[in-house]
């Protein structure tokens, strides 16, 4: 079932009551976005498009959707809705040779200013994604690292594959800091996050090496700081991972945290201005 929020959603480039909201096909494809909305502006949102089509063609279907669409979409949804703020899921299935796209704001957690202060606590779970560079549904995945969150009382969990090689949250990517290098898992083994791309452009304009470099479990502890990134978290300290705890004020992390906002904040100002 579709969980929305709000009083509208879209359907196919029509708007419906959240009431009429239907339950997808089981044996279809899903592939989907998340997108954020700070005072009426969607983040990002050509980078996020050009995510879903990515997603699609890694699948192997087409997108039925051009970016203008996908656009005229979102700001029909928010007007629609009159919520200025607040997560969107684009959801689109494929299945019996037909596509249908889904666009509704859906229930949101961010973190408080005691986590961007304090850190988050987290974990690993012994788990990847299939196709790992798509964003497909993956119903098992996300239940089982549910469970694992709430189980333990953490933020999120961090997914180690077989080979007991850091990937990825459930839901957002991970950096890790020694002095003032920062390093990420490989692009090829992970969700190419938005943000996460967003952040490696900070790191350069701030002139801070990132690298691309696997990270086995038992090699965290020669980090000083770890951050998540994420459409909801933006650029959210780690305090510890299991047992392991790492420093959430770390200079160079929180130099990039507000180098972060800073794009956020010139990136709505920017598309105000163009009246968009």
């Amino acid at each position: 079932m579709i969980e929305c929020k709000g009083t509208y959603f879209i359907k196919d480039g029509h708007l419906f009551p959240v009431g009429m909201v239907e339950v997808l096909t089981t044996d279809a494809i899903l592939i989907y976005e998340v997108t954020r909305v700070i005072d009426g502006v969607c983040l990002f949102l050509g980078d996020h498009y050009k995510r879903l089509l990515n997603s699609a063609k890694l699948a192997g279907v087409p997108l039925k959707m051009t970016e203008g669409e996908f656009a005229v979409e979102i700001q029909a949804l928010i007007q629609a809705n009159k919520m200025p703020n607040g997560n969107i899921k684009i959801l689109v299935q494929y299945g019996n040779s037909q596509q249908g796209a889904f666009f509704y704001f859906i229930p949101h957690v961010y973190p408080t200013a005691d986590n961007y202060r304090q850190g988050v606590k987290t974990d690993f779970l012994l788990a990847e994604r299939n196709l790992p560079r798509a964003k497909t549904v993956q119903q098992r995945l996300r239940e089982e690292a549910n469970s694992a969150i709430q189980k333990s009382g953490l933020f999120e969990v961090i997914l180690v594959n077989s080979e007991n090689q850091i990937l990825e949250g459930s839901r957002t990517n991970i950096f890790f800091v020694k002095g003032n290098e920062f390093y990420t898992p490989p692009s090829e083994f992970v969700l190419p996050g938005i943000t996460r791309q967003k952040v490696v452009e900070c790191l350069a304009r701030l002139k801070l090496p990132c690298i691309d470099k696997t990270i086995d479990v038992d090699q965290t502890a020669v980090y000083d700081a770890v951050f998540l990134t994420g459409t909801s978290p933006k650029v959210l300290p780690v305090s510890s991972i299991g047992k392991q705890k790492f420093d959430p004020q770390h200079q160079a992390l929180r130099l990039l945290m507000k180098a972060y906002d800073e794009e956020i904040e010139t990136y709505i100002k920017n598309i105000k201005n163009k009246g968009l």
